[in-house]
Parts: structure tokens; C-alpha cells; sequence
């Protein structure tokens, strides 16, 4: 979990140096959102503030885009297609790795979309049409983690957002003592855990 904690924070040093050398949040001839963009989102409806960084091409997302929370942690890394999430996802709690799964997403510019799917049985590859509008779909295996210790939960093998396969993974009694140890020594349940002057931290609404 640490490594996640440590990749925020070069994260944050990045897109802050960048955002002194790139020019962000433009539009294109006709108005629309074209390259880099810093997206703040304000806290409503019970909802925290949060920020989002990545690129447009002509007014939808691709490619990755970054989420951070109001302390400028991570909590997802996204892949967007064509304005869909589709492909690797990943999800953060507290600089942790939560979740990674993957994302199918459906062609916008069609009313319907084709996607090939396997039967767990026989492999056998059937094709299937699914209305567009669904916008994305679970579509792979998700795997899930335990914010504490970083052990892996439960994976799920998803085709077209239906549940093929499901495995909880449970703790076995010889393991119980290695995660409690494991999990007094990470960083964030240290009492005397660094932290940064006030004046030096930095957070994502300093970002321009």
C-alpha cells in the first residue's frame, strides 16, 4: 500500500510542475474541451470535493484520466474510449488499492454494439448485440482488496456486467498472524507517521 501512497504524491509533484509548463483546459474551434484538462468538482449532495486530470479530444475523454480526492490522494485511475470508461480501472482508499477491474466500453456513435463473449464451459465464443446506451460494462475479471492489509478478497469474472465466477478468498488461521503484523506495520497505522509542515503541503485547488 505504500508503493499507492508514494505514487500519489509524485503524481501530484507532476501534474503541479507540468501545470507550470502546459497550457490547460483549452478548447478547440468550436468551443469544445481539447487536451489536458484539470475538472474541480465541488462538494454536493453529501458528496466530497474531489478533482479529475486527463485529456480531451474534441469534447469527450481518452485515455487516462486521474481522480483525487481533496487531500490530492488518489482514489481511481480511469480509461476512457471515445468518452466511456473501457479498459483497466483502478480504485484507491486512503492511498490503498481497493480494486482493479476492466470496463467494455459501448460504441456511442451506434445505436447498438457487438461483443464477443466465451461460455466458462465449453470456450466456446458467442456474439452478442447490446443496445449502445448502456454506456459501459463490466467485462473481466475484477479483483478485490482489503484496504488494511492489502490481501487479496475476492476476485469476480464479469462478461457484460453478469457474474460468471465468484471466489472469496478467506483467511486461514496459519496466515491470521503474518496480516496482523503485516498490517501494524504499515505506514498510515503508525503513531508518529511524517507529515509535512502546513505552509508545504500542497493540495489540489492549488493547481492552476
Amino acid at each position: 500500500m505504500l508503493k499507492y501512497a508514494i505514487f500519489s504524491f509524485f503524481m501530484l509533484a507532476m501534474v503541479t510542475t507540468r501545470a507550470q509548463t502546459t497550457t490547460y483546459n483549452q478548447t478547440d474551434e468550436r468551443g469544445r474541451q481539447q487536451g489536458q484538462w484539470i475538472v474541480r468538482y465541488p462538494a454536493r449532495m453529501g458528496e466530497d470535493a474531489y478533482a479529475e486530470w486527463g485529456t480531451y479530444e474534441h469534447g469527450v475523454k481518452w485515455g487516462a484520466w486521474y481522480r483525487f480526492d481533496g487531500d490530492a490522494q488518489v482514489t481511481a485511475i480511469e480509461h476512457f474510449r471515445n468518452g466511456v470508461l473501457d479498459g483497466e480501472a483502478k480504485y484507491f482508499e486512503n492511498g490503498a488499492l481497493v480494486c482493479v477491474g476492466h470496463f467494455r466500453g459501448l460504441n456511442p456513435r451506434y445505436q447498438f454494439d457487438t461483443i464477443y463473449v466465451e461460455d466458462p464451459v465449453t470456450n466456446a465464443e458467442t456474439r452478442k448485440i447490446i443496445p449502445s446506451d448502456k454506456g459501459t460494462v463490466k467485462h473481466g475479471l475484477w479483483r478485490y482488496y482489503d484496504v488494511r492489509t492489502g490481501r487479496l478478497e475476492r476476485e469476480i469474472d464479469y462478461q457484460l456486467d453478469e457474474v460468471l465466477v465468484r471466489q472469496d478468498f478467506a483467511i486461514a488461521a496459519i496466515d491470521s498472524a503474518y496480516y496482523k503484523s503485516r498490517e501494524a506495520a504499515m505506514p498510515h497505522n503508525q503513531k508518529h507517521l511524517y507529515r509535512p509542515p502546513r505552509d508545504k503541503r500542497v493540495q489540489y485547488t492549488d493547481l492552476r
